[in-house]
């Protein structure tokens, strides 16, 4: 087991306050024309400070971004007892999905900014591509074997729940968060679990073209 660096907490509070100036920053502007000079002035400190953390605003864009992404895995990443799709999968799906909602929440003004369309072009393919490896796609290729295949490839199946998910979320931030995090795990993980048209009750009332 690898053994990860632990940051600074002065490093981190730095890295906060400039990823909070970049996020007020693209409330109002583009990301191309807002400047490392506005950042640190936005976040009171002096591009000496920003320039000790990041070569350029690019790399600074990069970090900042794998950095709220890296924390949002460690969060949301199921632990050794999250069977999801056992049995128990329902409880322990749910408790997985409470944790990410709840850090959606805590984040919601990044998370908002960045996958509009003032962030950053790459951020929700970037999201997208670490959720579906280290989540979803760990999770899945976890099945044992001799628990039987899968009916569909396990690409499809990874990709179909990883893009439904950020879905949910990003229609869930454009709403203004108006149900809680727990509403929203619970919703979620009925979905996954059963299927969109069977939760909304739709089986006899859509015909399916076969």
């Amino acid at each position: 087991m690898s053994k990860k660096t632990k940051l600074d907490p002065r490093i981190k509070r730095t890295n906060k306050y400039l990823r909070d100036a970049l996020v007020e920053l693209l409330k109002e502007k583009d990301v191309t024309s807002i400047t490392i000079q506005e950042i640190t002035e936005k976040a009171e400190l002096t591009r000496g400070t920003f320039y000790l953390h990041y070569q350029d605003k690019q790399d600074f864009l990069v970090q900042s971004m794998n950095e709220v992404l890296e924390e949002l895995i460690e969060q949301v990443r199921p632990k050794q007892d999250d069977q999801f799709f056992q049995e128990s999968g329902k409880k322990n799906g749910s408790v997985s999905f409470l944790r990410l909602f709840e850090f959606i929440h805590q984040h919601a003004d990044y998370f908002k900014v960045m996958l509009s369309d003032r962030g950053l072009p790459q951020f929700r393919s970037h999201m997208t591509e670490i959720v579906k490896k280290r989540v979803y796609g760990e999770l899945i290729s976890s099945i044992r074997e001799e628990e039987g295949e899968l009916d569909i490839p396990k690409d499809i199946l990874i990709s179909y729940i990883t893009s439904a998910h950020i879905g949910v979320i990003c229609s869930w931030l454009e709403s203004d968060m108006k149900f809680s995090p727990a509403f929203m795990a619970d919703k979620l993980t009925n979905l996954t679990l059963l299927g969109p048209i069977r939760v909304a009750g739709l089986e006899n009332k859509i015909k399916l073209p076969y």
